[in-house]
């Protein structure tokens, strides 16, 4: 059965979360290792292993805040994926919203990245139009422009306003969230 485990900076579980989001993000796509420590202080993250019958398939990180949900980083172990499992963690996230589920994806370019879409798509997700840049995760990251997906249905320009304060206050490293905890 696929569940989620919640996932502390102490628990075992922790380094095999992290090493499997370095395996599967570009550095522009994730925190370093003392910002990966210091971001699982705050109040809205958290990471989570996805487990079939309590053994580790995948990881997710994300921000539950008051207005919507944030869903940062997503991946599945190499051997494990088409199997369902992206699709079963997508499915407990999204089943009895009562608020925005938002992601971000590349711009499609190529065969992996064209797929990708077209898998969250199929798992109830619609693309927005919104020009998006990906908050920064070292502070000389270059932008990273991509595309923001929400599920069932795209959010109004007042909604992603919101968001993207959010990412600049509490995601991005040049935010006043890191400027207060770091």
């Amino acid at each position: 059965m696929i569940r989620l485990k919640a996932i502390t900076s102490d628990d075992k579980l922790y380094k095999w979360a992290i090493a499997l989001l370095a395996e599967s993000f570009p550095e522009c796509e994730r925190r370093d290792s003392k910002l990966q420590l210091k971001v699982m202080e705050h109040p809205h993250y958290k990471l989570e292993a996805i487990t079939d019958d309590n053994v580790p398939v995948g990881v997710v990180g994300y921000f539950d805040t008051p207005d919507f949900i944030y869903f940062e980083n997503f991946c599945i172990l190499s051997d494990k994926r088409n199997g369902g499992y992206g699709s079963a963690a997508l499915r407990l996230l999204t089943e009895n919203l009562q608020k925005p589920f938002i992601l971000e994806a590349e711009i499609p370019q190529d065969d992996i990245t064209r797929r990708r879409i077209e898998f969250y798509k199929r798992n109830g997700m619609a693309v927005n139009t919104f020009s998006h840049i990906q908050p920064h995760y070292r502070k000389n990251d270059e932008d990273l422009p991509l595309l923001i997906l929400t599920y069932g249905k795209p959010i109004t320009q007042a909604q992603y306003d919101g968001f993207r304060k959010y990412l600049d206050c509490n995601v991005d490293v040049g935010g006043s969230w890191y400027a207060q905890n770091v």
